[in-house]
């Protein structure tokens, strides 16, 4: 048998060659929420906020998360790297990679037979059902978590023997990180106990120990409240189906266990709604029919590899989720069950060891290789998606997804044909429509564009994003009055931002002509946000005012905001030109045809450089 250093550089090796393609890979979904679009990884000074402020956790106040821990790691890489996603791939590789030598460790300390330990270690390093948690950068919670909640588990065991109290205040701490890192670590309090009882203590007269896990657990859940009672009050779909539905995905969570194929981002499957439909039925008696023959059967190992299992996903059957089913979602789970399925080749060791080698080798070298494939699959959005709806043809996700990402890639007769595809699947799907609207807008297709932002409006009056999209091309036809009353509707609806009214002044300013209404509507604008633009047409107003000094204050604070806007400096060049200040006036227009290049802004700024010279000789 392997030493235990090279078991660990053997597992490490493993690691790094399955995931090596990984630091080429691309960010996706909701990495650009969380990471890329979000300003508040951005600077050192938000990192203490990230523990009592949830809003942090995105650019999108509405997708708050407690998950301050996982923030701080963000934050740190962006300071190391920037926006490169080879750097957040590269820690979400260094974490699995540090969660399969705990796996191993942790067997190891409850009992499982050195051996049996390394081949579930192996095993859970090579499984393709982990590849989501290092090739997606979102999916870090899971790796982070995990690797607080096992390490927890490991230095429990390690007090269990050594009666130390400095691996307990260890278990604790990571106890208390790993829920920080995300919700579902307040399970870890029911794990020890199964630890306890591994290993072969009583759990009913260590009950003491568990106490300060289930005070963290509770304080948690007590903080966090609010968001747990949103989840909670306003499900995305049903409790009772979303249990049934859960039912039958933990049996087909077993099956990809153990037949790691067709694996996708978004697999192809449906909610049930009552516990006698056939499928719900028949996985409801698989399911305890297989706790009843493992209570019965005493076996340790693999009733405490089930309980693991179990223990990690109840959380899904009892807090409604969008994504019914989810590959990251069970990386934590696949500990126990690489441990199930080591105990059963175990089995089958003890009697024909050259039979099961053989078997693991070829089992091992088969997942390694789909490990390998599902990293190819994640290289960008559109190998992803294209992948996803392949495989899901009657999932809307991943035909919007795509469409997106064609979308971006500029290949837009795929993307309509993809975003048609979706429409047929869910006619009023808020998002595809509007961005089908969006694409035909591009295209210069501008009926089209109106019909879809008109169809999903008839609908839904309420979609701000559609009602924005109708304005601006209202605008763009010179139906000024009509894009007036959208804009108007909107705000009644809902904050836009400050949108709308950045909107409204410039309506107000260049075809109303009221420059005291121009001004009003960006006073409210720029009560919302900080923009360059709406700095410019508050100058603009403010000019026609007859405010000289505040719109020369207000064009600065443009200029400020965005140094190199032309527009901006072609204004203050002119407002400077009517108070009779040539030399302010020809250093503004000078900025203007330097930045503006062949523009027919920096054109006009050359033609009023060559007046004001002629003017002053």
């Amino acid at each position: 048998m392997l030493s235990t250093g090279r078991q660990v550089t053997l597992l490490l090796a493993l690691v790094c060659a399955l995931y090596y393609n990984a630091l080429g890979n691309a960010f996706h979904y909701d990495d650009f929420h969380s990471i890329v679009h979000n300003p508040h990884i951005r600077q050192p000074s938000n990192f203490p906020p990230f523990f009592s402020d949830p809003s942090l956790f995105s650019v999108d106040p509405r997708q708050a998360m407690y998950r301050p821990l996982l923030l701080l790691t963000y934050g740190v890489n962006y300071m190391l790297g920037g926006l490169d996603p080879a750097g957040y791939h590269f820690i979400n590789g260094l974490l699995h990679a540090a969660n399969v030598i705990l796996l191993l460790f942790l067997a190891r300390e409850l009992g499982v037979e050195h051996r049996l330990a390394f081949v579930a270690a192996l095993m859970f390093a090579a499984h393709p059902l982990n590849s989501e948690v290092v090739h997606y950068a979102s999916s870090r919670s899971e790796a982070l978590m995990a690797f607080f909640f096992i390490a927890a588990c490991w230095a429990y065991a390690r007090h269990g023997v050594s009666r130390s109290w400095g691996w307990y205040g260890v278990a604790v701490s990571c106890g208390a990180m790993a829920m920080l890192s995300k919700s579902v670590a307040v399970v870890l309090m029911v794990m020890l106990p199964l630890c306890d009882w591994l290993a072969g203590r009583d759990p009913l007269r260590r009950w003491v120990r568990y106490l300060p896990f289930v005070g963290l657990g509770l304080l948690y859940v007590f903080f966090t409240r609010q968001f747990l009672g949103k989840a909670l009050a306003v499900p995305v779909r049903a409790m009772d189906v979303q249990f049934y539905t859960q039912i039958k995905a933990a049996i087909y969570y077993l099956y990809i266990g153990v037949v790691p194929v067709n694996l996708n981002v978004e697999h192809q499957f449906a909610p049930s709604h009552a516990l006698f439909e056939p499928v719900v039925f028949v996985s409801a008696f698989c399911l305890c029919s297989l706790g009843w023959v493992l209570w019965r059967s005493q076996w340790r190992l693999p009733i405490f590899a089930t309980a693991w299992v179990a223990i990690v996903l109840v959380p899904t059957f009892v807090v409604p989720l969008i994504v019914l089913v989810n590959e990251h979602r069970l990386y934590l789970a696949m500990a126990g069950w690489c441990l199930l399925l080591t105990w059963v080749l175990g089995g089958v060791i003890g009697r024909r060891y050259r039979l099961a080698l053989s078997g693991l080798a070829m089992y091992t070298i088969l997942l390694a290789v789909l490990t390998l494939q599902r990293g190819q699959v994640w290289s960008d959005e559109l190998t992803l998606w294209n992948d996803a709806a392949a495989k899901a043809p009657s999932m809307l996700r991943p035909h919007l997804r795509l469409a997106d990402a064609l979308e971006r890639k500029g290949r837009l007769p795929e993307a309509e044909e993809a975003y048609l595809h979706a429409l047929a699947l869910r006619p009023q799907h808020v998002a595809t429509r509007n961005n089908l609207g969006v694409l035909y807008k591009k295209q210069h297709r501008l009926s089209e564009a109106e019909h879809q932002f008109r169809a999903l409006l008839a609908v839904s009056p309420d979609i701000i994003q559609a009602r924005l999209n109708l304005a601006d091309l209202l605008l763009r036809q010179g139906q000024w009055r009509q894009a007036e009353v959208e804009l108007v509707r909107a705000l009644d609806f809902a904050d836009t931002g400050g949108l709308a009214q950045k909107r409204l002044a410039l309506i107000a300013l260049q075809f109303a002509g009221d420059a005291e209404r121009a001004r009003t509507y960006g006073e409210q604008a720029l009560a919302l946000v900080e923009d360059a633009a709406i700095w410019t047409t508050q100058g603009v107003a403010l000019r026609a005012l007859g405010h000289v000094a505040q719109a020369e204050a207000a064009y600065r604070r443009a200029l400020s905001l965005e140094p190199e806007s032309i527009d901006t400096w072609f204004n203050l060049g002119n407002l400077y030109r009517d108070l009779q200040q040539p030399e302010k006036a020809l250093k503004a227009y000078d900025n203007v045809a330097k930045i503006g290049g062949e523009s027919p802004l920096a054109a006009r700024a050359k033609q009023e450089i060559k007046a004001i010279n002629i003017t002053t000789q």
